[in-house]
């Protein structure tokens, strides 16, 4: 991954099996270590997206939730603009 300053840094994942149309469990094994669980529940003609990020030491999620949350938000952002732009 290349941050907005040019530096690199190592951003190794690992899928888990995937539950097809249901759930994606992405484990990242490189440094910070957490895992990240995505459920997709039909919800009508919507579909309702949760996505919960655990890290395995609890300093470290205090340390970079700052970060995480309004990259999260912008991922998600994204995911909805390219899904309304397949809807037309």
């Amino acid at each position: 991954m290349r941050g907005p300053n040019g530096a690199d840094y190592p951003n190794d994942s690992v899928f888990r099996p995937i539950q097809q149309d249901s759930k994606i469990v992405i484990e990242h094994v490189s440094q910070p270590h957490f895992s990240l669980t995505v459920t997709l529940t039909p919800r009508g003609d919507k579909t309702h997206l949760a996505w919960i990020q655990e890290f395995e030491i609890p300093e470290v999620t205090a340390k970079l939730r700052s970060i995480c949350e309004p990259a999260n938000e912008q991922n998600l952002d994204r995911l909805e603009s390219l899904l309304a732009n397949d809807r037309h």
